[in-house]
């Protein structure tokens, strides 16, 4: 299961809850704690694991606290290691193509540094599906539309588009959970995005670059 959370503040930023059908479930990209809790509560969720996508603030502010009240640890890219305002005992660093397990349920890892050096996405395939639709969590690497900012001192516009490049080899109706409410629809497909998303459609790296300027 999955379900997207629209937590709202400045930016529209969406948490994520995903597992497996025991309801065992990682919680990603934490913020509004309370909320969540109650809503983890209310739907008898098990909450096993937080996951990060990346280190800025706005994805990990609930990290500590949520943490704290279920006793659980936090994976995140091991760049994001340093940067994430918790004990380092409860931090489990990951990397590329590592699975991770949410009960029966089976979650890929992918590195996919641009945005920030420390970006993943969090991939279930249509092998580990529950209703055999891939998805993946984007974070701030693709949006509904367009991909996040590569004007941070972490980020790496070349990366980026390598990372971009790989997300589009992806089966065509994996679904897309980005990171904020920013496009026409809060969830999409790689078929889509390939069509319409004008970062996506970039044929070659001096093309995006010109469109991220």
């Amino acid at each position: 299961m999955i379900e997207q959370i629209a937590i709202g503040g400045y930016d529209n930023n969406f948490s994520y809850f995903i597992g497996d059908n025991a309801r065992n479930v990682a919680v990603v990209d934490p913020s509004n704690v309370s909320f969540l809790i109650e809503l983890l509560e209310q739907e008898g969720l098990t909450p096993k694991m937080v996951l990060v996508t990346h280190s800025h603030f706005d994805h990990t502010d609930g990290v500590k606290e949520l943490c704290s009240h279920y006793g659980i640890p936090v994976y995140a890219h091991k760049n994001a290691r340093e940067r994430l305002e918790i004990t380092d005992s409860m931090i489990v660093p990951i990397e590329d193509n590592e699975e991770l397990r949410i009960g029966d349920l089976r979650v890929k890892v992918m590195h996919t540094p641009g945005h920030i050096d420390d970006a993943v996405c969090y991939y279930v395939s249509k092998e580990h599906s529950w209703d055999d639709t891939p998805r993946l969590i984007t974070g701030d690497t693709l949006f509904v539309g367009r991909c996040g900012r590569a004007d941070f001192d972490e980020s790496d516009i070349k990366d980026f588009y390598k990372s971009l490049q790989r997300i589009k080899k992806l089966p065509d109706n994996t679904e897309i959970y980005p990171g904020h409410d920013y496009g026409q629809d809060p969830v999409s497909t790689i078929k889509h995005e390939k069509k319409h998303n004008k970062h996506l459609k970039c044929e070659s790296f001096k093309e995006f670059e010109k469109k991220m300027i």
